[in-house]
């Protein structure tokens, strides 16, 4: 009796991860993963502050120049196909913006938009939007930076190859928000004090691959 019931509880136990090992092995079966990891260059123009601000009795115009600016930046996308055409999933990357480097986690869609030939190339639009972290920013003493919202639209091509993995070049536009913050500091005059919110507005050029 002792053996019996060991025997149908061991049979149970291994019934379950089986069951489980299934449904994942059906689910993604279904759902094919997915992983686009892209290099691409930021380019736009900055406005930055050439002179602080002093509150003091004789206070300074704020003065402003402007910069065309050249980042860099690196992403990748892990998601699943929810159908042929179009996948979902989280994008994480590292955008460089001179001294500041912002970590930004978005969620993310890709779709297929035109294909005219089987095994041709693709007309791809995808989309990201989420925040923007500062992670693996280093702020010189005194000053604090603070991400914020982020919104990537890009179009672009997918180019097939045999082994199922494909090229990828898209174009787009970027919407970055920084803010940065000087503490206040006491000087023998005057207390002087900065403040700061940047909008980057970037042209987005990005080449990838996905497997």
């Amino acid at each position: 009796m002792k053996k019996s019931f060991i025997l149908a509880l061991m049979g149970i136990i291994s019934f379950f991860p089986s069951f489980g090992q299934k449904e994942t092995k059906d689910f993604f079966k279904k759902h094919p993963f997915v992983n686009i990891t892209e290099l691409g260059t930021l380019l736009g123009r900055s406005k930055f502050q050439t002179y602080a601000y002093y509150r003091s009795f004789y206070p300074q115009p704020i003065l402003y120049q402007i910069q065309n600016r050249v980042n860099f930046s690196l992403q990748t996308f892990n998601g699943i196909y929810l159908n042929p055409k179009t996948a979902v999933g989280l994008t994480v990357g590292v955008d460089s913006y001179g001294p500041t480097v912002l970590m930004p986690i978005s969620a993310g869609i890709r779709r297929n938009l035109v294909q005219k030939k089987q095994g041709g190339s693709i007309l791809l639009g995808s989309l990201d939007a989420g925040y923007s972290t500062i992670w693996l920013n280093e702020d010189n003493t005194g000053f604090r930076t603070t991400g914020g919202l982020i919104i990537c639209p890009t179009i672009g091509y997918k180019f097939p190859m045999r082994n199922g993995s494909a090229w990828l070049l898209n174009f787009g536009y970027r919407f970055q928000r920084a803010e940065y913050a000087q503490e206040r500091t006491e000087d023998q005059f005057y207390w002087t004090e900065s403040n700061e919110v940047r909008n980057y507005r970037r042209m987005v050029v990005r080449f990838g691959i996905e497997f």
